[in-house]
């Protein structure tokens, strides 16, 4: 009698921000009535690979390296569990980039699998699709290059003949400000979005703003009071 076929599924997701809290989720899920010694964690720190029978054995023997001190980024993790053609799953995370591969000869468990991962997952930010942000980027520099041209050429116009027409270099600074206001706004969302990744302690949750390093909000004020300050400088012109 010929085997059952196997299924396999496989999703890559972008964007997680992964933690201690959201490893432990995941490997409840992966070792969920595994047999005693299937599921192991696995990582690469420089030439040596090391695998343990649990995250917190991985953790100790990764630290116990002579070249790792509590400052050394993890970089590689790899959550496995290991039943032959019967059952697999493995959580690999890498550049950034979570993968998860689950394979089995019952498409119900598969499928079961992929689903109670992937809720994990998406809660962690995770994406299948990687965000693209050059369209709003592309219109905040269009907001801004064109009105910018067309206000600096109106008040040069305007100002050599003696004439000011205010309501056109108003509304032109108001398109300014919108396309000032939609970089900032990418800017934020990117700098937000990017993945993190922390194994041995919790990840920090709240609003975009929040998230931001000091370098970052201080960096973002000071555009932001740059962009105001160059409105302000036209509209004196006015």
């Amino acid at each position: 009698m010929a085997a059952p076929p196997v299924i396999a599924r496989t999703a890559t997701y972008h964007h997680t921000r992964i933690g201690r809290t959201e490893l432990d989720k995941l490997l409840l899920v992966v070792g969920d009535a595994a047999p005693a010694g299937t599921v192991s964690a696995m990582c690469t720190v420089g030439n040596a690979q090391l695998q343990e029978d649990s995250l917190d054995d991985l953790i100790a023997a990764r630290a116990a390296l002579p070249y790792v001190s509590t400052r050394t980024p993890w970089d590689n993790l790899t959550l496995e569990r290991d039943e032959g053609a019967a059952k697999f799953v493995g959580i690999e995370f890498k550049d950034g980039v979570v993968t998860v591969t689950v394979r089995s000869v019952d498409p119900i468990w598969t499928h079961g699998q992929m689903h109670r991962l992937g809720e994990i997952l998406e809660e962690a930010h995770g994406r299948t699709k990687p965000k693209v942000h050059r369209y709003e980027v592309q219109r905040g520099i269009v907001l801004i290059l064109g009105p910018g041209a067309m206000l600096c050429l109106n008040v040069w116009w305007y100002t050599a003949r003696g004439h000011m027409f205010v309501v056109e270099q108003v509304a032109m600074c108001a398109f300014l400000a919108s396309g000032i206001w939609l970089l900032a706004k990418e800017w934020l969302d990117a700098r937000s979005s990017r993945p993190v990744f922390k194994v041995t302690e919790d990840v920090q949750w709240g609003s975009a703003w929040s998230r931001l390093s000091n370098a970052d909000r201080i960096g973002a004020i000071g555009a932001g009071f740059a962009g105001l300050a160059a409105i302000a400088a036209v509209l004196a012109l006015i």
